[in-house]
């Protein structure tokens, strides 16, 4: 799904200062050239986000709140007499947006959120430093931040979270042109308290290597400081830009608030201007780049000295390492790629509040009115209830009540029981095939807990319910199929998925040797119900108002089939127990053994 986003943004007052005054007549010019002549100057995200939400097909905007000539332009345009965020409304009010994305989290206090909630749909923030006490995390619906280890903590704090690292913009290589490199050494980076463990690095590159220095903050150093006596003052965006252009090397340093983690703007600026980055050694750095191959990175001031005085006697060595890391970010790092999985994103939480007003009056009851049935003559028509096209709609209801709560940090059960069987398989590239998909959930709630892309196939009997997922995921592969006789290639996923289907099926045999034909590693068996000490039985039951037929299992018997068709079961997880009734519910892992039934 596709829409509107308007980004809110802020720019450094020394930034806006610096090009008013170099541009005496833009304060006087009409908004859109004022906006133009910013963006032209790339500095901070420019228009970096919107323009790559606009290459995955959203419409987007930007308004720079703080920019007080750009903002009473378009007050003075649009006939609108308030200023502040007042006139940040107005604005809002006129752009008509899904999604207002909040580039700075100050802007995210409680009175401007709760003023806003009904002018938009969504409202969501991103954030990659420390978070400012006046942000009203409640207010948003989502946020998305390049530090790792934020995105739990938020979620804690019932917010929906998604790691995104931050990025480059290809454009700025064509705004530069040609750069001769001939800086041998540079920092370019602001000097401020939220730096302060790396201050004493600087000084000391400072003392020991012919580094020279560019950007805000030199007059917060004593003048006894060896870094001023190497500083060239402030360099903001493409002047920013062309420094790291014409470095052959180049250090970086992250902000206290990183933690062990890689996140700065720097590892994808350096690298993307050809730059040999030369950075502090992060947990997840190798997660973004291949050390040693792609960029370098030190453990102490005296280890960062010694690469430095290496890769000045090695240049040729420096620029392979540079090379790569440049072709590294303009393939995986670049802002037009995160914006396609932030428009994937976004489009998820913009179709369920969409959703919201079409599904409230639907009957979302799953389970009732059960009856014990011996008569096995009904049982192939209740095989086929699943298909009925009322059923969708009903389960989606349910469906986006359980994802909503997941989002506000109570994700069912029978979410996380399936990521802890899921989780420990995982590798890059690992394919899962999820046989009775339904309208796709469990794809979007997969990724959200697991944290990672998923290479998915959804598979369903029902053609409504494989319509609604491709429509809720666009992006996802979805086939309609039953599951005993799917047209897969035997081992063509690694991991099958038999989610919540066995129990409403007849012949489990044919199921359980279908879905062990097209795995080539592990079995799922999602939410089963099984009896310890009684036999196999079948009931009937009203599932979303629709008659159906649902199976409990004895566990010994259901774990046989499987063994017959060369699967050992290797950890079975538990959702629910009633031993008072010898009712329970597990998820079955299994493992393929290459023993059993396997034609």
């Amino acid at each position: 799904m596709t829409g509107r986003c308007l980004f809110v943004n802020t720019y450094y007052g020394a930034f806006l200062e610096s090009h008013y005054s170099r541009n005496p007549a833009l304060a006087r010019a009409p908004y859109r050239e004022q906006l133009q002549s910013l963006n032209g100057e790339c500095f901070g995200d420019s228009d970096f986000y919107s323009s790559g939400l606009k290459r995955a097909g959203w419409e987007a905007s930007d308004i720079i709140i703080n920019c007080a000539p750009l903002q009473a332009a378009w007050a003075r345009e649009n006939g609108v007499s308030a200023t502040g965020f007042d006139l940040v409304i107005e604005q809002i009010r006129a752009h008509s947006p899904d999604v207002v994305y909040l580039q700075d989290l100050s802007c995210a206090t409680r009175p401007f959120l709760e003023r806003i909630r009904d002018l938009v749909p969504i409202i969501a923030g991103q954030i990659a430093s420390v978070l400012p006490d006046s942000a009203h995390l409640p207010g948003l619906d989502l946020i998305f931040t390049s530090f790792p280890h934020y995105v739990e903590r938020f979620r804690a704090r019932g917010v929906a979270a998604y790691y995104q690292a931050l990025a480059f913009d290809p454009r700025i290589l064509e705004r530069l042109g040609s750069t001769d490199r001939s800086l041998e050494l540079t920092f370019v980076g602001g000097i401020s308290g939220l730096h302060s463990r790396a201050t004493s690095l600087l000084e000391h590159l400072a003392r020991e290597t012919p580094i020279r220095f560019w950007g805000y903050g030199r007059e917060r150093l004593p003048d006894t400081s060896q870094i001023q006596k190497s500083h060239g003052g402030e360099a903001w965006g493409l002047d920013m830009f062309s420094l790291l252009a014409a470095s052959k090397l180049t250090v970086n340093r992250h902000v206290d608030s990183a933690e062990n983690f890689a996140n700065n703007m720097r590892l994808f600026e350096a690298t993307g201007c050809g730059a040999l980055l030369i950075t502090d050694h992060k947990d997840n750095l190798d997660d973004l780049f291949e050390i040693g191959k792609e960029v370098v990175a030190y453990r102490s001031a005296e280890e960062c000295v010694a690469l430095i005085e290496y890769f000045q006697r090695h240049p040729e060595r420096a620029r392979d390492i540079a090379r790569a890391g440049q072709a590294r970010t303009l393939r995986d790092h670049t802002y037009g790629q995160r914006m396609q999985d932030t428009a994937r994103i976004l489009g998820q939480h913009l179709r369920r509040h969409r959703d919201a007003a079409r599904l409230s009056g639907a009957t979302i009851t799953p389970s009732a009115d059960y009856r014990s049935t011996d008569d096995r003559s009904e049982i192939p028509d209740l095989t086929e209830a699943w298909k009925d096209p009322g059923i969708p709609l009903a389960q989606r209801a349910l469906v986006n009540r359980e994802l909503q709560a997941m989002y506000r940090g109570h994700p069912p059960r029978v979410y996380t029981t399936l990521c802890e069987a899921l989780g420990p398989l995982l590798e890059k590239g690992t394919r899962i095939l999820e046989i009775g998909c339904a309208s796709g959930y469990y794809f979007e709630a997969l990724e959200y807990l697991l944290g990672r892309r998923l290479d998915y196939t959804g598979v369903d009997y029902s053609g409504a319910m494989i319509e609604m997922a491709s429509e809720y995921y666009p992006d996802s592969r979805f086939i309609r199929a039953d599951g005993a006789s799917m047209p897969f290639r035997d081992a063509e996923f690694d991991i099958s998925v038999s989610s919540c289907v066995l129990l409403h099926v007849q012949d489990v045999d044919a199921h359980v040797k279908e879905t062990a034909r097209v795995s080539s590693g592990h079995v799922i068996a999602h939410r089963t119900p099984v009896c310890r000490s009684g036999e196999t039985r079948s009931f009937t039951k009203k599932a979303y108002g629709v008659e159906c037929l649902e199976n409990m299992f004895n566990e010994d018997e259901f774990i046989s089939i499987f063994a017959r068709h060369g699967l050992e079961m290797t950890n079975a997880i538990e959702l629910e127990s009633d031993s008072a009734n010898d009712r329970h519910i597990f998820t079955y892992l299994f493992k393929k053994t290459g023993h059993g039934d396997m034609k």
